[in-house]
Parts: C-alpha cells; structure tokens; sequence
C-alpha cells in the first residue's frame, strides 16, 4: 500500500507540472495542445482523488 501511495504521490506530481507547462505553452500561441491539455487535466483530477482516497483510509 505504501509503495502504491508514492507512486501515485509522484505521478500527481509530474501531472501538476506538466498541466502547468502546458498551460504557459497554449497562452504563448500553441493552441493545438489544447485537447492534450483537457486530456491531461482529466488524469491528473482522476490521480489525485485517487491519492487523496488511499492516504486518507491508510491513515484512517
């Protein structure tokens, strides 16, 4: 359980950054990653409720 919690930590992490990259790439002019950017932010919601729920029932 333990192990699944950090990689799960760790992949909400790299999703919050890469949601951040992309957001300065489409408001500098990239608009074609737009839907890459929907599509991202849909996983990275999904990661880290997921996240939220295992911490929370392990530490419960």
């Amino acid at each position: 359980m333990k192990a699944l919690l950090i990689v799960l930590g760790l992949l909400s992490a790299l999703l919050i950054v890469v949601q951040l990259v992309m957001g300065l790439l489409i408001r500098n002019g990239q608009a074609s990653l737009r839907t890459a950017h929907f599509h991202s932010g849909s996983l990275m919601v999904l990661v880290a409720l997921a996240y939220i729920a295992l911490s929370l029932s392990a530490i419960l």
